[in-house]
Parts: structure tokens; sequence; C-alpha cells
């Protein structure tokens, strides 16, 4: 096989990198997107600086990695898609429908907090994400927040007691975004008045083998409502045990988005991730749009059915 172009720069002790030598501007090669999902089963995340992709090759980039999820569910339901016709790509940016940026006081703004906290995309669906393609479409001035951050849940795991593992080996815990949008905003009274309990949530093992690394990984999140078998009590004893051990200054790092087109790939099912605020809320434009990719794993439905069906539809 002939050397590889693609060189991979860490960016933390035990995970993430910077990835140079991917020519975006023509389709990549299979060798290319092997080569891509080796780095990811080393590092978790990779950093693109060079990419400077628009949404119609963000999404058949995306496609080279594995079957997208797409947001046709909720267009069905009745909601509005400001990135059309690129149902593939997920709107993650601080714009209303008509591409305003969202007041501070808004509604919008509260539902959006919960990105804040640590997670793993789409662990409330009956699907679980694989990886999450995010690019930077236009960013704010830097200097005025907007990071992304991750945790490393793979060598969070490795670094437990035993008598941990050993506790939690067998846990199912039910992950709800409903949950960690009312973490993350307790003084929103719409927010406060909504039971997790009254709507879907997706189940899935705590303690997982992260297949392409050969790993374990702990499938741990802001989403997590409550452990199987546990009283709700015990339960959120130990998942904010969990949450505060993987989220631990020496299991994470913060990647600054450089300029327009940066993108980021990570694989939600070996870290977490969150977006840091900062003072360009409300007042500078941060459109972010991400593509994400079923997890192709054997464990990607949890113990959930096999449906269509989607958290926080109307």
């Amino acid at each position: 096989m002939a050397p590889s172009q693609l060189t991979f720069g860490p960016l933390h002790p035990t995970f993430g990198a910077e990835c140079n030598g991917v020519d975006f501007a023509h389709v990549l090669s299979t060798k290319t997107v092997d080569e891509i999902r080796a780095g990811l089963a080393i590092y978790g995340v990779l950093v693109f600086r060079q990419a400077q992709l628009d949404d119609a090759r963000h999404v058949a980039f995306a496609a080279q990695l594995g079957e997208l999820d797409d947001s046709t569910p909720y267009i069905k339901a009745g909601r509005k898609h400001r990135l059309a016709p690129y149902t593939e790509l997920f709107d993650v940016s601080n714009l209303d429908d008509e591409g305003n940026i969202v007041s501070t006081y808004s509604l919008m703004l509260q539902l959006g907090l919960g990105n804040g906290l640590f997670h793993v995309d789409s662990a409330f669906n009956p699907r679980r994400a694989g990886y999450s393609i995010l690019r930077a479409h236009q960013l704010p001035p830097k200097g005025t927040g907007g990071a992304t951050a991750f945790a490393d849940t793979r060598t969070a795991y490795a670094e437990l007691d035993e008598d941990t593992k050993e506790k939690i080996n067998d846990y199912v815990v039910s992950h709800s975004l409903w949950h960690s949008r009312r973490l993350a905003a307790p003084d929103c009274k719409f927010l406060q008045s909504m039971r997790p309990e009254d709507h879907f949530m997706g189940r899935h093992a705590l303690v997982q083998k992260h297949e392409a690394s050969g790993r374990a990984n702990l499938y741990i999140a802001h989403h997590a409502h409550h452990i199987d078998g546990l009283s709700e009590e015990e339960g959120q004893n130990v998942i904010r045990n969990l949450l505060s051990h993987a989220t631990q200054e020496k299991y994470t790092f913060e990647v600054e988005w450089e300029a327009d087109g940066n993108i980021i790939i990570w694989d939600n099912t070996a870290l977490m991730h969150k977006a840091c605020r900062g003072n360009f809320e409300g007042r500078y434009v941060r459109d972010m749009r991400r593509a994400t990719v079923h997890d192709a794993s054997s464990t990607t439905w949890g113990f959930n059915e096999r449906t269509d069906l989607r958290a926080g539809m109307p």
C-alpha cells in the first residue's frame, strides 16, 4: 500500500488530532476515507482547517463516511428547514428560520442551551449517531467565544476504579432530550413544565465496546435521565458522579474555530462534546452546520425498537 499523505497532529495527550493532507477540492478516494476513519478510531476527534466545503460538498463528503441521518421527519412534522434543499444538514446555528440572530431572551436560545452541556448526539433517539461532521459556515469575531469542547470517555472509563467498573458494567441508561434541556435552562418556565417521563427516551448500555478501536467506552451524557432498575435518586447519583469523572480537565480540551470552512469530525460512540458559550450570543452570527452519520456498530439501536421516531418532534 502506498504511504499515507495524511498527517495527524495530536491536540491532547489521550485523544484528538488536527488532520492535514486531505484534498477536499476533489472527491476523496476510498483510501483517503479509510485513513480518516482509521484516524477517528485512534483519536476520536479530527480537526480539518483547510476543507472549505459548501453545503453540497459537505453532504457528499459526509456520505462517504456512512449512512446519513436527515431532518425529513422534523420537516414532515411541520418545521421549517433553513438549509433547504439539504435535508441531510442540521442547523446548529444561532439563527432563526429567517436567518436572524436569536435573542438571548428567546425560547429558541433556551432550547439550545442543552448543547452547552457535555453530551453525545442522538443518544435520545432510537438509533444513535456515529460520526458528526460539523462545519463553520460563518463564525463570530475572534475572541467572542463559540469553541467546541470534547471529553475522552474511553480513557475516562479505563481509569475508573475496578469496583466502579464492576458496579456499572450491566447498567442501561435512558437518555432524554428534554432532560438535558431542563438541566441547561433551570429558569425557563416552559422547559421546567415539560416532563421527560412523558416523552420518548433512547435506551443504551452505559458501558460499551467501541468497535472501531476495541476499547471499552463510557457511553454517558447530560441526556442521561435514569438507570434501569435503580431509583431516580440513586440513578442520578451514579450519572452525576460519572459525568463529573469523565469531564475532568485531564480528559477534556477545547477546539477554537479559526476560520469559516473549518470542519471537525468526531465519533459520538467514543467521546462527548459541547458548544462553548460566549458574548457573541445575541450579537454576532455563529452559523454552524452539521451532517450526522448513523452509527454502524452492532449496538447502534441500543435497546430500542427500530423506528423512524425522533425525540423533540412537535
